[in-house]
């Protein structure tokens, strides 16, 4: 038997903080508002990569807060941003078409799915009545009041030979 282990306090606590910088380079997100989407490369820069105590962060960064409306960039600073990284505009230009197509993409799919699915439930209530009208198939309530019905007999019948084994 095993000795059981200690109990550890809930929560999760840091004490550092590593502080990396990633290349940006040019992305393919869809929800992009206007102009090229940037993403970060997987690869981070190990040189320019700082780590910290988290007090120290935290001072640090204590006035450097943004706001989500800060945070955003317009599309000519990612445009800038992309081509001091190397990318030519062909490059933003055919990302910016191919995005364009997915976000029409997109539309017509879902206009398509909100009326496949409403023609589904339509051609199944459909299928359900005719059905009953031919008379191939039954209403859902008489269904449940044959199983109910059969359910009650295979009570009784359980009862029954209950009662019989007892008396023997």
């Amino acid at each position: 038997m095993t000795a059981p282990r200690p109990l550890s306090p809930k929560g999760v606590r840091f004490n550092s903080v590593e502080v990396r910088e990633y290349p940006r380079i040019l992305g393919d997100n869809p929800s992009v508002s206007a102009g090229p989407p940037i993403t970060l490369d997987w690869v981070h820069n190990q040189r320019s990569s700082v780590s910290l105590p988290l007090e120290d962060w935290e001072k640090y960064r204590e006035n450097d807060r943004r706001s989500k409306q800060e945070i955003k960039v317009p599309d000519y600073i990612r445009t800038d941003w992309l081509i001091d990284a190397g990318f030519s505009g062909a490059d933003l230009q055919r990302t910016v078409q191919e995005i364009e197509q997915a976000k029409k993409d997109r539309k017509v799919s879902i206009t398509k799915s909100d009326f496949r699915d409403k023609t589904d439930v339509l051609t199944e209530n459909v299928k359900r009545k005719f059905g009953r009208v031919i008379g191939r198939r039954q209403r859902t309530d008489s269904l449940y009041q044959q199983w109910k019905e059969k359910g009650e007999k295979t009570t009784r019948r359980e009862e029954e030979e209950g009662g019989r084994r007892s008396t023997m």
